[in-house]
């Protein structure tokens, strides 16, 4: 029990690094010094500092869940409230925002395989509910709303400042584009 609380500890001194000062600045030294340890401990338990990165994405992933928990209820429906905690998780926490969605330790092979490691549990069901969608056409707007918003997010993460009207406006307007072209619907409804 003793190591995982270690390795606890030297994740969380490794995330408060990226989220301050940014992933780049993530070194052996500086962990241990955070954690208050010797590096030694990050090569026992990690294998080195790739082993270390590819832990510490992982708990970064865990972040951002724990943060979108927390703000499933900031928009009128979880599906919402999961694109507008991905807008704020850029501007609040930028450097975060960086080493997950803009550096090469994403390591995503596909859209669907990125959604799987960032949906939010109960979203596409939500969506295909709420929107009368066949679970494959709810699973692809999901992916769509995700590469629109993550476009204005990764904007916002490198300096940009939209105002909330136009994000709403933009992301809005996104949706309903991609809601009209969603593909099938549940009960069977055909486009014209």
């Amino acid at each position: 029990m003793r190591q995982r609380f270690g390795r606890d500890k030297v994740l969380d001194a490794a995330l408060g690094i990226v989220m301050r000062d940014g992933y780049r600045f993530v070194t052996a030294r500086r962990v241990a010094n955070a954690a208050g340890c010797s590096a030694q401990p990050l090569y026992s338990r990690f294998g080195g500092m790739e082993g270390l990165m590819g832990a510490l994405y992982e708990r970064a992933l865990e972040w951002v869940a724990a943060y979108n928990r927390e703000h499933i209820s900031d928009a009128e429906t979880a599906f919402a409230s999961n694109g507008l905690a991905h807008i704020r998780i850029a501007q609040e926490e930028p450097k975060l925002f960086e080493f997950l969605y803009l550096s090469r330790y994403m390591k995503a092979k596909s859209l669907d395989e990125l959604l799987s490691r960032t949906a939010q549990p109960g979203v596409e069901e939500e969506i295909s509910a709420r929107y009368d969608l066949s679970p494959m056409a709810a699973h692809n707007l999901y992916i769509d709303m995700i590469v629109y918003t993550h476009g204005l997010a990764s904007m916002l993460a490198v300096g940009a400042s939209f105002s909330d009207k136009e994000l709403k406006t933009r992301t809005d307007a996104a949706f309903e584009s991609f809601l009209e072209h969603a593909g099938p619907r549940c009960v069977g409804k055909k486009k014209a």
